[in-house]
């Protein structure tokens, strides 16, 4: 019997344009581009891994979403979602749960796909790779298009102007 192997449904995908990100940061505050930024920066690179395999692109990739998760991820979570507790309480459910459980999904799909990276055939790649590949940069690009055009423009709203000046220092300070 022959091994199931899932087809992912890509006909929403779309490439990441600089006008398209320009008009985001024309709806977001200031103080939260550098955010904006970095996931232009990354779409882009996912849209790369979604051209097919390439070894050095998918080593690429798979250490620019690492230091995504170590620092982007941690950032949002620690310097933006905690700020908006003062606004949504609720963090069983909602937007604040529900990108914590994003970023868990996206950490757990980069460290399976890290594991069958570094012990692959760069000349006989398998399916799987290629396929967790695929995933991990289709669920980058739905959670990016997510914050950019519904969380960071409702951020930016929401946020006190104090809160937003504090996530901009926090930012910018050394780890």
């Amino acid at each position: 019997m022959a091994k199931y192997q899932p087809k992912l449904d890509l006909t929403d995908w779309k490439r990441t344009s600089a006008q398209e990100v320009d008009k985001i940061m024309a709806i977001v505050a200031p103080e939260l581009h550098s955010f904006i930024e970095e996931h232009a920066s990354l779409s882009r690179l996912m849209d790369r891994v979604r051209e097919g395999y390439d070894s050095e692109i998918y080593r690429e990739a798979l250490n620019q979403i690492g230091h995504e998760l170590e620092h982007h991820f941690l950032f949002e979570e620690k310097y933006i979602l905690s700020r908006l507790e003062n606004h949504i309480p609720e963090t069983e459910v909602g937007p604040i749960a529900k990108l914590k459980s994003e970023h868990d999904v996206i950490r757990k799909h980069h460290r399976e796909a890290l594991a069958m990276f570094e012990g692959h055939d760069p000349e006989n790649p398998s399916q799987e790779l290629i396929q967790k590949m695929g995933l991990l940069a289709y669920l980058l690009k739905k959670h990016i298009e997510k914050e950019d055009h519904y969380l960071f423009p409702l951020f930016s709203v929401i946020l006190t102007e104090d809160e937003k000046r504090a996530i901009a220092r926090d930012v910018n300070r050394p780890v």
